[in-house]
């Protein structure tokens, strides 16, 4: 089972916001966040191309992440994960949140292989200190345990009892990842 990204959305959703108020606020912007927070992810994605498709790059990097939020939200993760890639691609702030949303979106389109990998860079981002201001406890947490999925889905069963030993040092009320920990040992 993979732990979806929640309230995560939201909170990209604050930085689309925040990025466009230090960038002077274009009006797609505006219209696509709006469009975001209204649920109406079509309209978004109008609004977010027409920025990605600009010459400013830092524009056009916002662009691809509200696009990859649209995307998201359409549940076309695919196509989320190639925007979220390209807002990256362009210069778009490293942070936990982009990695955790592009790593669940790999989770999604079975390629474990990457989310795992970004996985491990959102985790080593919040280990720094702009990292820890910007990850909140629950999507850590949730990362983790997508870390412990993916590593069992490339049947590295090894790696992944590690991981659930290291979880439930500090989750150990966790149910579900008790039970893969009873199933690892049988591996």
């Amino acid at each position: 089972m993979i732990r979806k990204a929640s309230k995560i959305m939201r909170t990209v959703m604050v930085c689309i916001i925040a990025a466009g108020m230090l960038a002077g606020c274009a009006n797609p912007q505006k219209k696509g966040t709006a469009a975001l927070e209204e649920g109406n992810y079509e309209a978004a994605l109008e609004q977010f191309r027409q920025m990605a498709e600009g010459d400013n790059k830092e524009k056009a990097a916002e662009g691809y992440r509200g696009l990859g939020m649209a995307y998201y939200g359409l549940g076309d993760y695919g196509a989320a994960l190639e925007a979220f890639e390209q807002a990256a691609a362009q210069g778009a702030k490293q942070s936990v949140q982009l990695y955790h949303l592009m790593s669940v979106c790999a989770m999604q389109t079975q390629n474990f292989e990457k989310a795992l990998e970004y996985i491990q860079t959102g985790l080593g981002l919040a280990q720094t200190t702009d990292g820890k201001e910007s990850a909140d406890a629950d999507m850590l947490r949730e990362m983790k345990y997508n870390e412990i999925v993916c590593l069992e889905q490339q049947a590295d069963w090894q790696s992944a009892k590690q991981k659930v030993d290291e979880y439930l040092s500090e989750y150990p009320d966790d149910e579900s990842v008790q039970k893969e920990a009873e199933f690892l040992i049988t591996r």
